[in-house]
């Protein structure tokens, strides 16, 4: 007994994903039925109504021939655009499928055909893998020795959808990419009723529409308009350097910094008087991190000015320490002529660290023997844009990623 079936080859595909967002509201009585009440960036609590629910929906076209992994980066949700509840991705799948069985013994037989389709999706940002599987059955055939049937292409799925919900929303928030991996997957299962031997061929043509949507309650907040700066970088492992300057300064004007860990509860960290009655004024204050402190952090300036009773809030920023999965630490990011690097372990260790654009492309290479400490420098000006930097071990080959980002000179 034998069996011959044809695979589609692996096909791998780089995409990335960052324009076309839409805008989109939701039914009042789907945001009703979600309840939800949710910590505005003011620090008061409202609830979400379809008056201040909304969606901003990411998607592209996929194409292949059955079996395929693709590596996508989105946009990750800036938190100024408001609060953000849950992610939703989704794979919105049609594939059609066409095969030709023959009946390779020299007796009759019936041949029972069912066939699947496998998602998966997962990435650093995606605690609980997600998969899902269907199958259906094609029926049976019964075939006379070295009998064929042909079925010309079928829809095997018509807007079969695979989706999931993420409410541990953290490592979405920021201004950079969010990177997710998805494989799709169609397969057959064949069988004959006497273990008759067969000859089996399929072609596959799998489109999907893959989305990811983030679905947020609108900030209410008052943007401050007097900043005229205001930026928040990492200057060591557990310092974070808060920089910003003001013009039209008043007097009695009060700078509290806020710092949150997840961007819902933001805590008073520091409170700073205007240092000028009128004219532009400059202010730094460096932030020390719980020694504990991983993840992202993220930062607002809430200002106060006595004189009109008026309370105002400037831009968020967000400082990563490492990402989810990461086990390096990269500072100052923003980065602008050099990066430092300290992986987690605590020896030292032969290193080959790449960056690399957003689209996969080698930008620089750097050795550093016995050490655990690296500074690289930037051989030639880097564009503005998020960067990726990942360290080889070169004799234990253990990888570690993290990014950073280069700021508009």
């Amino acid at each position: 007994m034998w069996g011959k079936i044809s695979l589609p080859r692996l096909e791998s595909n780089i995409l990335s994903i960052m324009k076309n967002p839409s805008i989109l509201s939701l039914p009042r009585n789907a945001c009703l039925a979600l309840g939800l009440a949710i910590g505005l960036s003011t620090g008061a609590h409202a609830q979400c109504t379809s008056n201040n629910l909304s969606t901003i929906t990411y998607d592209t076209a996929l194409t292949s021939n059955g079996y395929a992994v693709y590596n996508l980066a989105f946009p990750q949700f800036n938190p100024d655009s408001g609060t953000l509840v849950s992610v939703k991705i989704t794979a919105l799948v049609n594939s059609q499928y066409g095969f030709t069985l023959r009946n390779a013994d020299t007796v009759a037989s019936t041949y029972a055909l069912s066939l699947g389709q496998q998602d998966q999706i997962t990435g650093q940002s995606i605690a609980t893998p997600y998969t899902n599987v269907t199958t259906k059955s094609q029926g049976n055939y019964p075939l006379n020795a070295n009998q064929s049937v042909t079925q010309t292409p079928f829809n095997f799925l018509s807007n079969y959808l695979a989706s999931d919900s993420i409410t541990a929303v953290s490592s979405f928030l920021g201004m950079g990419q969010v990177s997710i991996n998805y494989q799709s997957f169609t397969f057959s299962n064949l069988t004959a009723v006497n273990n008759a031997s067969y000859y089996y061929s399929a072609g596959i043509t799998t489109n999907t529409t893959f989305s990811v949507q983030y679905l947020f309650c609108r900030g209410n907040v008052v943007l401050a308009t007097d900043l005229t700066a205001w930026t928040a970088r990492l200057a060591a492992p557990k310092t974070v350097q808060l920089n910003w300057g003001t013009a039209n300064e008043v007097a009695g004007r009060q700078y509290v910094i806020q710092r949150s860990s997840d961007n819902l509860n933001y805590n008073d960290v520091a409170m700073l008087d205007a240092t000028v009655d009128a004219g532009s004024a400059t202010y730094t204050y460096p932030d020390e991190l719980p020694i504990d402190a991983d993840s992202t952090w993220y930062y607002r300036l809430q200002i106060h000015d006595a004189a009109t009773g008026q309370l105002t809030y400037s831009s968020i920023r967000n400082v990563a320490l490492t990402g989810p999965g990461e086990a390096m630490q990269v500072y100052p990011n923003p980065a602008t002529n050099f990066i430092n690097l300290v992986p987690s372990q605590e020896t030292a260790a032969d290193w080959q660290v790449d960056i690399l654009s957003v689209n996969g492309s080698l930008v620089e290479r750097d050795v550093f023997m016995q050490t655990r400490n690296m500074q690289v420098n930037f051989r030639s000006k880097l564009s503005a844009g998020t960067y990726l930097v990942r360290a080889t071990d070169l004799k234990g080959q253990k990888v570690v990623t993290s990014n950073f980002i280069v700021l508009a000179h």
